[in-house]
C-alpha cells in the first residue's frame, strides 16, 4: 500500500512540475498589429503612415498581379526630413515575406521604387509591427 501511495505521489508532482513548465515556459509575445496595403506603381509610391514601438517590421505578400522585384525602404517619419531605415530589394511573390528593422517607437511607413520601365508592380501585402 505504501509503494502505491509513493507512486501516486510521484506522478501527481511529475505532472504538477510539467504544467507548471508549460505555463512559465510559454512566452507573451508584444502585441502585434496589421496594416493591410495595396500598391500599384511604375516607378515610385509612398504607404500609408502607422504608430509603433521599435522592434521588427514585416511584409507578407498576399496577392501579387507579377513577380516583378523592386526596392522597399522602411522610412521613420518626423519634424523636418524622414530617414530611411533599412531597405530591402524584394519580389513580389504571394506568401513571400520580408522584414525590416525598426530601432526606435515612431511613425513609419515604406518607400517603393523601381526602374522606370513602364511596367507596373501590382499587389497586396499585409504589414506587420509591434502596436504603440
Amino acid at each position: 500500500m505504501l509503494q502505491v501511495t509513493k507512486k501516486r505521489a510521484a506522478r501527481t508532482a511529475a505532472a504538477a512540475l510539467c504544467a507548471t513548465a508549460l505555463t512559465l515556459g510559454q512566452a507573451h509575445p508584444a502585441a502585434a498589429a496589421e496594416k493591410k496595403v495595396s500598391f500599384a506603381f511604375k516607378y515610385r509610391m509612398d504607404t500609408q503612415t502607422w504608430t509603433q514601438k521599435r522592434g521588427k517590421v514585416s511584409v507578407l505578400f498576399t496577392w501579387c498581379d507579377n513577380q516583378r522585384s523592386f526596392h522597399a525602404l522602411l522610412v521613420r517619419q518626423k519634424i523636418g526630413k524622414d530617414t530611411g531605415m533599412e531597405g530591402h530589394t524584394l519580389n513580389c511573390i504571394k506568401g513571400k515575406r520580408a522584414y525590416f528593422d525598426a530601432p526606435m517607437d515612431g511613425t513609419y511607413y515604406f518607400t517603393f521604387t523601381k526602374a522606370d520601365d513602364g511596367k507596373y508592380v501590382e499587389g497586396n501585402a499585409t504589414i506587420g509591427y509591434p502596436a504603440a
